[in-house]
């Protein structure tokens, strides 16, 4: 699997980000590449540069993008800048993760200002070199062909920052929005994580962790402009190489809410509505409320778009004075479903492909109980049985012998 290993030992912001990929020295993202997608963006309106420095001992890869916006950036909005993503040579997934770092800002930003995500004025964020850092960091992922990315929990940075609204502590409130629930590294000095770098990290990577197995073959450095006399050298690493194959493992949400007023006829309603609402996995768990009082947990997982129908649901269906949020991460084994024949009835069978598996075993395939069942009232076989040729006849359509 074409892993990306990213160090932020020094900090991070995008145009790091982008010279430690150029640093990589990968024929298949180039600066020529950068520029096309800068002209593509806004034409005629960036330069790009790089060169050679170093931060302490370390040779790095700078990347400048100059623009007359970058003095006196524009108030874009959130549309504004989906708009110009939209419009970018780009393939589908690169244009989805390039607005989704987007989207994660304007929310951060959003949270701190009291506004909505549509209504934020983008400044420091909006201008055209941030838009290259964005999208130039979904393009590199794209021409690489990177399928997983890992990373160290990034050095944020101390102190205080100067930015359009004044003095702020470091972690910027951006920043910190964007980075809540995830892990970093506090210190170093100045402003060392930039909401850009973090909303690159938080959108991108698959965990925050070393890969379990990983076989490095290219290594670029990048820097940033700073140059501090304290704390680790403003830069940043990546490794592209391999590692093993593993559980393609997704970002679910998980409501919680705790009920001592509901029936049972109730629960068993709410958990109908959550599934149909688009909840990948919604249960009850009893447990003990205050007075002692019987009561359950409801709990659903799903996708980040499905949130607002599930927390809407558990407020139209119950008493609930309010609902929990937590970010997990599932590890997922692909799936598919066949069909075998079975004593002349159709029986559906769902087949799990694990990673590292060459070929489903027993354990892999799940005949349908339904059908089973009803193939065992008109039979008078037993189910078991039935079951037992069910999997045997599913490995046999699947070219496998048990």
């Amino acid at each position: 699997m074409s892993t990306l290993y990213v160090e932020p030992f020094g900090g991070m912001a995008g145009d790091m980000f982008l010279a430690a990929l150029l640093d990589l020295g990968d024929p298949r993202f180039r600066l020529a590449d950068l520029e096309r997608l800068a002209d593509a963006l806004v034409p005629g309106e960036a330069r790009l540069a790089v060169a050679e420095t170093k931060r302490g001992s370390l040779r790095a890869l700078q990347l400048r993008v100059e623009t007359p916006e970058t003095e006196r950036p524009p108030h874009r909005h959130l549309s504004d800048l989906l708009g110009l993503v939209d419009r970018a040579p780009l393939g589908g997934p690169a244009r989805d993760r390039a607005g989704g770092v987007l989207r994660r800002i304007a929310v951060a930003e959003g949270e701190v200002h009291g506004t909505s995500p549509e209504a934020v004025h983008f400044h420091e964020v909006g201008a055209v070199d941030t838009l290259v850092d964005v999208c130039g960091a979904a393009l590199a992922l794209e021409r690489l062909e990177v399928e997983r990315v890992h990373a160290s929990p990034p050095l944020a940075g101390s102190g205080t920052v100067t930015c359009a609204h004044g003095e702020m502590p470091v972690p910027a409130p951006g920043t910190a929005g964007i980075m809540r629930g995830l892990p970093m590294s506090l210190g170093g000095g100045g402003e060392r994580l930039t909401p850009t770098g973090a909303a690159v990290l938080a959108e991108l990577v698959d965990a925050f962790e070393p890969p379990p197995v990983f076989r490095s073959a290219t290594v670029g450095y990048g820097a940033g402009t700073r140059d501090p006399a304290t704390g680790p050298p403003n830069l940043l690493r990546v490794q592209l190489g391999d590692s093993d194959r593993a559980a393609p493992r997704r970002v679910a949400w998980c409501l919680q809410c705790n009920l001592d007023d509901a029936t049972g006829e109730e629960v068993g309603f709410l958990l109908q509505e959550l599934r149909a609402a688009g909840a990948l996995e919604a249960w009850s768990e009893p447990v003990q409320m205050k007075k002692d009082r019987p009561g359950v947990v409801v709990s659903a997982l799903c996708r980040e778009d499905a949130r607002d129908a599930l927390e809407r649901i558990c407020f139209d269906h119950t008493p609930t004075l309010g609902v929990r949020w937590a970010r997990f991460e599932r590890a997922e084994c692909e799936r598919e479903a066949i069909e075998v024949s079975l004593d002349g009835a159709a029986v559906r069978v769902k087949v799990r492909r694990r990673p590292g598996a060459s070929a489903p075993t027993p354990l892999d395939v799940s005949p349908e109980h339904d059908d089973l069942a009803v193939l065992a009232r008109a039979s008078g076989r037993p189910l078991r049985e039935l079951e037992r040729r069910a999997v045997d006849a599913a490995l046999a359509a699947l070219g496998e012998a048990r």
